[in-house]
């Protein structure tokens, strides 16, 4: 029962948070999107930090550990330098957006392509990539609720989106953004007792654990990892997912949400801080390889549920609160910036729906509750699909858009044409890539004998494309360019 209360409580407290938040400003589309650009240094710290760890960092480092030993530290390869673009061009999108108001990733780029296909395009992609990704989130919620409740998957994952749904729909950034504050700071204590405590009730100490691996499972402690993984392959995570750290739309579109231009950078220099949170994940995935845990997502509820550590219904019961705090604290950014982008990039300016203020932000609430339902549909298709599979294809998307991304701030030559070509190639590249792995294996083979990610071969191509096209057609009007001007 304590359990039970510990995590219902932990629901309320958010949905009354993330209501209260919403209240706040106008309710327009700057207010719903980008939080009127009012966002101060707190705020910024934990929306950058907390969406970016989910589920995915709570459930799938300690399961990287037990499958693929050492292979898991890539987490922190790429988290160390992944914000380290942000730094550079995220005080100019946080000044291109005021100036212009603009509040979305697509808007800005093909607002300096001149291109409503490049918006809509890149809007309709991203939605597509959020897909995984969100079903990341949705798994997990419904894993730990399973494990307090003893309800189906699919039931604890309802009713936490549910709560979810409710306050982005009426707190919109607002909701997301003190709703991550809570989760965040939550996260990072939970997260740190349980990764002290449990080494040393079950082995006397971090030391002595270690001491256990290095007899036991050496193998665990050399890269690439006892897995299949090469070093090839390694690598290829690593940059795929440093290279589209801040691409992702939804962390991307945080920096129009900033007070100011500095405060973005301030955000991307304290960023690396929160990668502290890996650590006690880290060691807590290691004591389960010692005891010979389950190397799929389970495998932290079952290292925090050994017999050894006494009765520890209270433990999990904040492992779930945890677990649930990182899940919604992704979701709810994903689902708000999905909905947000689909109106927004791929309705009004894509297709070019006529809508004012009011209705567009109706639409965006709208367009929220139909993305959480198609969440729960493919939550069905997914299967028992790794989450960490599932987050490394969601990043063959967002990775297409750095090329473009860097164009459009630093390249005047760039135009519309190689900004189509550039999108068009390397979108089509990694789904030929994703499906010739699953249909056709040997030609998957063929097209990629080093087993390298395909949004790496994808972004290559896509840089590729969008030079060549750049050089074929005439320069953009220097007019337009001003605008865009540092």
């Amino acid at each position: 029962m304590a359990p039970a209360l510990v995590v219902f409580g932990y629901l309320a407290i958010t949905l009354v948070i993330g209501i209260a938040a919403g209240r706040v400003g106008r309710g327009d589309v700057s207010d719903y999107v980008a939080g009127e650009r009012a966002f101060g240094p707190l705020v910024m710290y934990f929306v950058m930090g907390a969406t970016i760890f989910s589920a995915y960092a709570l459930l799938g480092t300690p399961q990287r550990v037990v499958a693929k030993g050492s292979d898991a530290f890539y987490i922190i390869a790429y988290g160390a330098v992944g914000f380290v673009p942000v730094f550079y061009f995220g005080a100019r999108v946080r000044r291109l957006g005021a100036r212009l108001g603009l509040v979305t990733q697509a808007e800005l780029i093909g607002a300096r392509f001149g291109s409503r296909a490049v918006t809509a395009i890149m809007g309709a992609a991203t939605v597509l990539a959020f897909a995984p990704y969100l079903v990341i989130q949705f798994k997990g919620a419904g894993v730990v609720m399973q494990a307090v409740t003893g309800w189906p998957l699919p039931v604890g994952a309802a009713v936490v989106y549910a709560v979810v749904v409710i306050y982005v729909v009426i707190g919109g950034v607002r909701g997301v953004a003190w709703t991550n504050v809570l989760q965040g700071a939550a996260m990072l204590v939970i997260v740190w007792c349980l990764g002290l405590w449990v080494p040393q009730r079950l082995f006397g100490g971090v030391g002595p654990m270690f001491d256990r691996v290095i007899a036991e499972h050496p193998e665990s402690l050399t890269l690439p990892g006892p897995g299949p993984t090469s070093f090839a392959q390694y690598s290829a995570e690593i940059l795929v997912s440093m290279l589209g750290f801040s691409m992702w739309p939804q962390v991307f579109m945080k920096c129009f949400t900033a007070r100011s231009a500095r405060l973005v950078q301030l955000s991307a220099v304290l960023y690396p801080t929160f990668l502290f949170f890996l650590v006690p994940l880290l060691l807590l995935g290691y004591a389960a390889v010692v005891l010979g845990g389950p190397a799929d997502d389970s495998v932290l509820l079952w290292i925090v549920s050994r017999p050894e550590l006494g009765d520890t219904a209270l433990v999990v019961a904040f492992v779930t609160f945890a677990v649930l705090a990182a899940s919604m604290s992704t979701g709810d950014a994903l689902l708000h910036a999905g909905a947000s982008i689909l109106v927004r990039d791929v309705g009004v300016v894509g297709l070019g729906w006529r809508a004012d203020d009011a209705r567009q932000t109706r639409w965006m609430r709208m367009a929220v509750v139909a993305l959480a339902l198609c969440t729960f549909v493919l939550l069905e298709l997914a299967g028992n699909t790794s989450i960490v599979d599932l987050l490394l294809l969601a990043y063959a998307v967002p990775i297409q858009f750095l090329p473009l991304v860097l164009a459009a701030l630093y390249w005047p030559r760039a135009n519309r044409v190689g900004a189509l070509a550039g999108l068009g190639c390397g979108l089509g590249t990694c789904v030929l890539l994703f499906v010739s792995q699953r249909l056709a294996p040997g030609l998957y083979t063929a097209l990629n004998p080093w087993g390298l990610q395909i949004g790496v071969l994808g972004g290559v191509v896509t840089t590729l494309a969008l030079v060549v096209g750049t050089y074929l057609a005439p320069k953009m009007d220097p007019g337009h360019l001003e605008r865009f001007a540092p």
